[in-house]
Parts: C-alpha cells; sequence; structure tokens
C-alpha cells in the first residue's frame, strides 16, 4: 500500500464527502480509492468513516486521524516548494472563473502566465456557478459574489465600477448624453442573470444628485460579452463593469459615457482554500491575478468564513 497515497485519499474523500469526488481529484478510479481507504483501515485497525448511501463522514478516530493527515500532506507539499522554487512550477492547477471574466480578461491573460510557467498545466473552467470549490478540485476561482461554505481564503484583486457605453454609431445616430436624465430607457439594454428574470438597475450619482434607470430596450440578454457584442453593433446603451468594456473601448467599438459620475461598484476576488501552507502554484497565480487585474495596493489576503 502506498500510505501517502491513502493518506491522500483519505483526506480529500472527507474534504469532498464522496469517494467519488476524490477519486476524480486524484485522477485515479474510485475503486482505488475505496482500496486504499479500506487498506488503511486495515493497517490501522479501526474504522476511519461512517458509510451510506447518502453521505461519507469520518468517525471520532477518524477524524483526529484526518488533522494529523492534513498537517502531513501540508508537509510534504512544502518540501515539493522548496524544490519547485529551484526547477519552476509543475504539475496541474484547476482554475475557475465567471465566463464573462474568462472569455474577456483571463483567457488573454493566460498566455502570458504560461509562459512564464511552461511546466504547469492550468485547466480552466468558465462558467457562473457558486458552488463548493474543494468537491469540483478547483484551486483558485474568480468570484464576484458569494461564495461557497467553508474556510476560504479571497484576496482582493480588483475594484471595478460599471459604466455606461454605447458604440459611436448608435450615438452619431441619437445622439450623445450629457446627463443621466438625457438617457432614454427605450435605447437601454437590459442585462438579466438570475432565473428569476430581474433586470440590472443602473445607478448614477454626483454629490447629492442620484439617478436610477431601469432599461426598457428590446433586447435582454444573461451574458455580458453578448451585451457588448450588440451594443459594439449599435444596439443601444449599457451599463457594464469597466474592466470588462476596457477592450471594446480600447478598439474603439465602444465609447465611454459620463464618467464623471459615480455608479455600482464590483469587487473581485481569488478564492483558494485556507491550509497552513499555500500551495506555490497556487500563490503564483494569485499574485499574478492581482498584477493583471491593476489591483489596488497591498491587496493581503483575507481569511474569510464564506457565505
Amino acid at each position: 500500500m502506498d500510505r501517502l497515497l491513502a493518506m491522500e485519499a483519505f483526506v480529500r474523500t472527507v474534504d469532498t464527502g464522496s469517494m467519488s469526488r476524490a477519486a476524480a481529484q486524484l485522477g485515479i478510479a474510485t475503486a482505488s480509492v475505496t482500496t486504499l481507504i479500506r487498506k488503511l483501515e486495515a493497517h490501522l485497525g479501526v474504522t476511519l468513516l461512517h458509510r451510506s448511501t447518502r453521505y461519507v463522514r469520518p468517525t471520532e478516530e477518524g477524524a483526529a486521524y484526518y488533522e494529523r493527515c492534513r498537517c502531513i500532506l501540508e508537509q510534504v507539499t512544502e518540501a515539493e516548494a522548496a524544490l519547485t522554487r529551484e526547477h519552476g512550477l509543475r504539475g496541474v492547477l484547476r482554475v475557475e472563473t465567471p465566463i464573462a471574466v474568462g472569455h474577456l480578461i483571463l483567457s488573454p491573460a493566460l498566455a502570458e502566465f504560461s509562459r512564464r510557467h511552461p511546466n504547469l498545466r492550468v485547466i480552466t473552467s468558465l462558467n457562473n456557478e457558486v458552488d463548493n470549490l474543494v468537491k469540483r478540485g478547483v484551486d483558485v476561482a474568480i468570484r464576484m459574489e458569494a461564495v461557497e461554505s467553508g474556510d476560504l481564503v479571497a484576496r482582493l484583486v480588483y475594484r471595478a465600477r460599471y459604466a455606461l457605453c454605447a458604440s459611436p454609431g448608435f450615438l452619431a445616430d441619437h445622439g450623445t448624453p450629457e446627463h443621466p436624465r438625457a438617457i432614454d430607457p427605450k435605447r437601454c439594454l437590459g442585462f438579466s442573470g438570475s432565473p428569476s428574470g430581474d433586470l440590472r438597475l443602473w445607478h448614477f450619482w454626483r454629490g447629492e444628485e442620484r439617478h436610477e434607470i431601469t432599461p426598457e430596450g428590446n433586447l435582454f440578454f444573461n451574458s455580458t460579452d453578448a451585451l457588448m457584442q450588440a451594443a459594439a453593433h449599435g444596439a443601444g446603451l449599457i451599463y457594464v463593469l469597466d474592466v470588462l468594456a476596457e477592450r471594446y473601448c480600447r478598439r474603439g467599438e465602444l465609447v465611454r459615457l459620463l464618467p464623471e459620475w459615480e455608479t455600482d461598484a464590483q469587487t473581485f476576488y481569488a478564492v483558494y482554500l485556507r491550509m497552513g501552507f499555500t500551495p506555490p502554484k497556487v500563490r503564483a497565480f494569485v499574485d499574478f491575478l492581482a498584477g493583471h487585474f491593476a489591483a489596488p495596493a497591498d491587496p493581503a489576503p483575507v481569511p474569510i468564513r464564506a457565505r
């Protein structure tokens, strides 16, 4: 029996609550995880897990052994990190990001990250679901909203602001609004990202003056990328995050309007598991994100109890 692999299979099973998920993270068959844990129990002479068709959870002895195994595995990771510092990052990094962020920001940036770390394989999943990182074997996730339960570290990488934008062609045909009062709601394209169909409202304020706009145009999307593409083709005004619209504006496909007005904010975090020792590949990627997003000074890691 490979005792270290058996310990890792046991720890991942407890973390994920599933032998099949642990197997997926380790890249081995579920039957192999079952065999490893049974051999480990036989070697120790104790039952480590309560098993049923609905759940897997540690026994009292298993919970105590789990904590010791985690410490051992973290020490092994730290020892491997010493070699990594000499020979570069290796292995696999699993990343998860919202779809629009992945398309417009992360995918182009990963070309540079891969050049810096040619021996590290980065597997990126683009989705808008907020679910348990451990169960899916995700090392780092970019989050804009609430994150799943569990002890996590959330590192601030960017504070974005919403921007009012439209294409040069649209502005030539319909004029450029100089004040939020001049915005025609019927020429505003809407975003609805929730199953209930709730629309994102547009907010502008300057000093004591405040304005709220409800989009009433004839095009609505649940994708920011689709929203910006429609606007770039002259379909109407949009209210999107500046960090996402920046590329369209740089190419001249969209023009940012009313920049002197304050708008709603959105914070981006790099979220990863809180451990005694952060794996070098995770630390390197989070540092890269902070630099690429142009984060504010001293974006220190903040331990949080995830919602």
